[in-house]
């Protein structure tokens, strides 16, 4: 006689519909991942091997405000054209040196929205 297998597999197919094997239903819950939302800053680090000119517009003739150190991090808000610097006109508005640095000097995680 195979009571004891046949009890096993009548288990188990009841436990994969959901259901006990006294016939009570199992809620099975499912835990999905939270969607990842990139909501915070997007934080910048400045890669010229010296110090970097945070300026005025985003333009080599614009006035310098600030300069930051190689290694220096900061927020960067948003990115805009401006002057072409080594290949890319695109510059970052930096929100602690409240001035504009070329992209071509600052490494960014995240993204960088639009002015």
């Amino acid at each position: 006689m195979h009571t004891g297998r046949t009890r096993r597999a009548l288990t188990a197919g009841l436990l994969a519909c959901g259901l006990s094997a006294s016939g009570v239903a199992l809620a099975v819950t499912a835990t999905a991942a939270p969607a990842h939302r990139d909501d915070g800053p997007v934080w910048g680090t400045v890669t010229s091997r010296i110090e970097l000119n945070v300026r005025e517009d985003p333009t080599l003739r614009s006035d310098v405000v600030t300069s930051l150190s190689p290694g220096a991090r900061d927020r960067v808000e948003c990115k805009t054209y401006g002057t072409d610097v080594n290949g890319t006109d695109w510059w970052y508005w930096l929100g602690n040196a409240r001035g504009w640095v070329s992209a071509s000097y600052v490494d960014v995680w995240g993204h960088v929205p639009d002015c």
